[in-house]
């Protein structure tokens, strides 16, 4: 019989609302949903390897190593490699023939017409 009392009782009290109880969450409520979108967001985070960090790590180098690179213009570089270029010169080549070597080697950007204003600069 008691344990019929108790679940009449246990009825009743769900059935009626308490006069404290509001429909919208209490702060501490809010607290514990944004604490759980937080834990869903580590749980999709991925998570790295040490080798991955490595790899990550060399990338950037590589990237640094790429932006350190000066690029230079046509004759910046012809100065730069003038005693080169006179050396090569002095021995007997030809611009068709330095122009033909540095074409076999895949090096492009040079023109005939570059090594002469170049030569007639050195002289």
């Amino acid at each position: 019989m008691q344990n019929q009392n108790l679940l009449e009782l246990e009825t009743q009290d769900s059935n009626h609302k308490s006069p404290g109880f509001s429909p919208t969450p209490s702060p501490e409520i809010a607290k514990t949903s944004v604490v759980r979108s937080s834990k869903y967001f580590e749980k999709n985070e991925k998570i790295y390897s040490e080798n991955d960090s490595k790899k990550f790590e060399s990338i950037l180098l590589l990237h640094i190593e790429k932006m350190k690179e000066k690029t230079k213009t046509r004759n910046q570089l012809l100065t730069q490699h003038k005693q080169t270029l006179l050396h090569l010169f002095k021995l007997g080549a030809t611009i068709d023939d330095v122009l033909t070597f540095l074409q076999e080697n895949n090096f492009s950007g040079i023109t005939a017409d570059n090594l002469k204003e170049f030569l007639k600069k050195s002289k």
